[in-house]
């Protein structure tokens, strides 16, 4: 962290620590204890054998063996195999969620115990692209962590917030996915990715504030709904996209939260959450905030599967007659990673630590149900050092290093010219459930690399349908990526998955791709019209890709156009149309000509403007 407050108390300066990470309550208990047997045994023994006695019981108190002190290894085994049945029996136990209409509108409202939790949906900003290069991404369209740590009070109602983004790298479609993932190599490029932010009011520590606006029944939903639209305008304001989640929009965020597992599949064990599949685990760890160096980003290298990081942002400010004072006002700060796929991987990294024997518990505290006290639940890794803010300019310092993007990075369109080193990325569509915004994006390119920009809009988890006048110029890349699911012919039968001439089951499609035809109206949010090479833009493109040279094209977003290098991964070529070798699209195989200016990385076959 760049500034951080190791168990920071009110005045920001770090509380002492005990030897070896011991706990204070533990420890305080052995003394007492300790205490006693020096009485007892000082009176029946001689002093050695007091002596040894004390050494053994501080070591089972005090020193660590592994993450864990004896004592705290056995209350941590007693507690996971007692209370196993519980946690599986609270994973799915259904709670209602209702729609709560105060002035500002609609917002879903689920109870858990006695706690209240809302959802808002961050979407992207589409027309800001992710640089990436160097094992780093960089963009703008970010969560404002210090705007919403200054909202945890809301007119004297304290709320916790929580940042939650999901997602993956690549998606598994068919062999490409693999190849698309040797594009992106070790860089923190992120194919996939939804955020929202989970509010949660504590009814009883919200009692007094609450009792003044009536019954706290009545007074509490409302409240946190007024709460919710008021956390989302100050978002927009600010150029981000937030909308407050009504019932039903915000049952469906909860399932996009456990996608790739069923949570009455679940079995817990001391590592892991064991589902039906052997290679398929959900595993949750703890992020040592104090220790990380770049940022968050490095969560997504590190596991091949689904990746979901969870920022909890609690205030634990001094409140001053009712209302709370922003000199006076912390903000503790807490953050697990939950990863879905095969068991944990080596080499994982240093500021991951593992919850064992807390894996349910770390589930639960991931999912937008119950309050914070499914955090304490879960306890604090020996190692991990609390990190609390204090609210103000130290904050906006802190929280660079708490960056977290909103959006998906998109697919890797190629290297900037002149910047070999660094490729641009770029979502092409909207990839958020609730209200997605409708976009056209207008590509005027040769068909081999129209199909290039289609295929890697698949490989980053859009449902592309395809309406052209060629269309069997299109069925060879339908064939070969093999899954009608994400990639069709409107009106073909393509030969995976069909059975008995008939075609699969395949959902709504997200992108409605019209080659060399006018655009018709399609349910698919997002529109692709595909022409030839130097045809006239449409005015209500949102994006504009230009073909310039045989393995180069501009790509004009909003104010600015980016001259682009094509780049492909080994043996995606045979996934394309007509493609010539030849041609010059740059592959790590291949040999490329010396570069005409120092760092650029031109494709052989590029015009070279």
């Amino acid at each position: 962290m760049t500034v951080s407050f190791r168990g920071a108390g009110p005045s920001g300066t770090p509380a002492p620590r005990l030897p070896f990470g011991a706990e204070p309550g533990p420890v305080a208990g052995a003394v007492f204890i300790a205490v006693l047997m020096l009485v007892v045994l000082s009176r029946t023994h001689p002093w050695w054998v007091a002596a040894l006695v004390l050494a053994l019981w501080s070591a089972v108190v005090v020193v660590p063996v592994g993450q864990r002190t004896a004592y705290r290894w056995v209350r941590d085994w007693i507690g996971y195999r007692a209370g196993r049945s519980a946690r599986a029996r609270e994973l799915v136990r259904p709670e209602s969620v209702v729609d709560v209409r105060v002035a500002a509108g609609v917002c879903g409202i689920r109870r858990g115990g006695d706690t209240l939790i809302a959802m808002i949906q961050l979407a992207p900003n589409l027309d800001l692209p992710t640089i990436i290069g160097a094992g780093t991404t960089y963009t703008e369209d970010t969560v404002p962590v210090p705007v919403l740590a200054e909202m945890l009070d809301q007119y004297g109602i304290a709320i916790d917030i929580d940042i939650v983004t999901t997602g993956r790298r690549v998606r598994s479609v068919g062999s490409y996915g693999m190849l698309y993932d040797q594009l992106i190599g070790t860089d923190p490029a992120v194919g996939e990715r939804l955020t929202w932010l989970v509010l949660r009011l504590d009814v009883e520590r919200n009692l007094e504030p609450l009792a003044r606006r009536g019954s706290a029944a009545a007074a509490a939903p409302k409240a946190l709904a007024s709460a919710a639209h008021r956390i989302a305008a100050r978002l927009r304001e600010i150029d981000i996209a937030a909308h407050p989640l009504p019932a039903e929009a915000m049952q469906a965020a909860t399932r996009s939260l456990h996608t790739g597992f069923e949570l009455t599949d679940l079995r817990e064990s001391w590592r892991m959450l064991a589902g039906p599949v052997p290679t398929r685990h959900v595993t949750s760890y703890e992020i040592d905030l104090a220790r990380i160096d770049d940022a968050l980003d490095t969560c997504w290298t590190w596991h091949t599967g689904r990746t979901t990081l969870t920022v909890a942002l609690t205030s634990r400010g001094v409140r001053h007659g009712g209302t709370g004072a922003a000199e006076d006002r912390e903000v503790e700060v807490r953050a697990l990673a939950r990863y879905v796929g095969p068991g944990p991987q080596v080499g994982r990294p240093a500021y991951l630590h593992p919850l064992t024997g807390r894996q349910g518990a770390a589930l639960l505290a991931s999912l937008p149900v119950g309050g914070r006290e499914r955090w304490h639940r879960i306890g604090r890794p020996r190692r991990v050092d609390p990190v609390v803010w204090q609210v103000g300019e130290q904050l906006e310092v802190a929280a660079e290093q708490l960056r977290m993007a909103i959006g998906p990075s998109g697919q890797i369109l190629g290297a900037i010219r002149g910047r070999a080193e660094h490729n641009l990325a770029l979502p092409l569509y909207d990839p958020v459930r609730y209200n997605p915004r409708r976009r056209t994006v207008d590509v005027h390119a040769e068909l081999p690399i129209a199909q290039q920009i289609v295929l890697r809009t698949v490989a980053v988890g859009a449902d592309v349908e395809i309406h052209s006048s060629r269309p069997g110029q299109w069925q060879h890349l339908v064939d070969a990526v093999g899954d009608p699911r994400s990639l069709r012919l409107v009106g073909a039968h393509g030969p995976i998955g069909a059975r008995n001439g008939t075609e699969p089951e395949v959902g709504p499609a997200t992108v409605a791709v019209f080659d060399q035809l006018v655009p018709s109206t399609t349910a698919a949010p997002t529109t692709i019209v595909i022409s030839a090479p130097g045809g006239p833009r449409q005015r209500s493109a949102d994006l504009s890709i230009d073909q310039t040279g045989a393995a180069a094209i501009d790509v004009g977003i909003p104010m600015h156009t980016v001259r682009i290098d094509l780049i492909e991964p080994i043996g995606e070529d045979r996934f394309l149309t007509g493609v010539d070798e030849s041609a010059g699209i740059s592959s790590p195989d291949r040999q490329r000509p010396v570069p005409e200016l120092a760092g650029a990385r031109p494709a052989s076959g590029s015009d070279g403007k």
